[in-house]
């Protein structure tokens, strides 16, 4: 498990998960990054001590638009053979000055992985797969995210795991995380 530096995983507290985050964590290519390389989100998954009710991807910043449709296919089948129900995919940042680790701007890989994924989702054998729409509900966010538009800041790390714990209990028809009452969660990509 990964250091949770920001207390942000309190957000899990009422669920059993594993938490696995890297720096330069790539979908279904190599990952990026120095010595030690992290696993990409295939292997990570496949590596895992499941089984798994939900997997959630919130990696692939570093992944460009060619190699990720292949690689969404391969994290869901890992996901799959783990036991998932339902993939949550964070949708990527857009409208960012992020600058891949190769010196490329990666603002139009994010736009293209978005369309991608809002694409595959539309079709049959992804109906287990359900997009958790960060871009949107980030968009008007002051202190959630570094000048890059995608790294999170301290605040930022709660409130994306506020959101994925949300999205969860959504998903699940479970109540809000600490909420007073036993109604469903609403889906908070519909701002309740």
């Amino acid at each position: 498990m990964a250091v949770d530096r920001y207390g942000a995983l309190e957000e899990f507290d009422n669920l059993d998960y594993v938490f696995s985050a890297e720096s330069c964590r790539t979908l279904g290519v190599p990952s990026c990054g120095d010595p030690p390389i992290p696993p990409n989100a295939v292997d990570t998954i496949t590596a895992a001590t499941g089984p798994f009710d939900i997997v959630v991807i919130m990696a692939g910043y570093d992944e460009w638009w060619t190699s990720f449709p292949s690689s969404f296919d391969r994290v869901v089948e890992a996901s799959r053979i783990q036991g998932a129900r339902h993939v949550i995919w964070l949708s990527y940042r857009e409208g960012v000055g992020y600058v891949a680790p190769d010196g490329a701007s990666a603002n139009e890989a994010f736009v293209r992985n978005n369309q991608t994924l809002r694409s595959k989702v539309t079709l049959p054998q992804f109906a287990d797969v359900v997009i958790a729409d960060w871009f949107t509900y980030s968009a008007d966010s002051t202190d959630w995210l570094t000048r890059d538009g995608i790294h999170l800041t301290p605040n930022g790390a709660r409130a994306v795991a506020e959101y994925i714990a949300r999205k969860i209990a959504f998903v699940e028809g479970l109540p809000c995380p600490g909420a007073p009452t036993t109604d469903p969660c609403a889906d908070p990509d519909l701002g309740s």
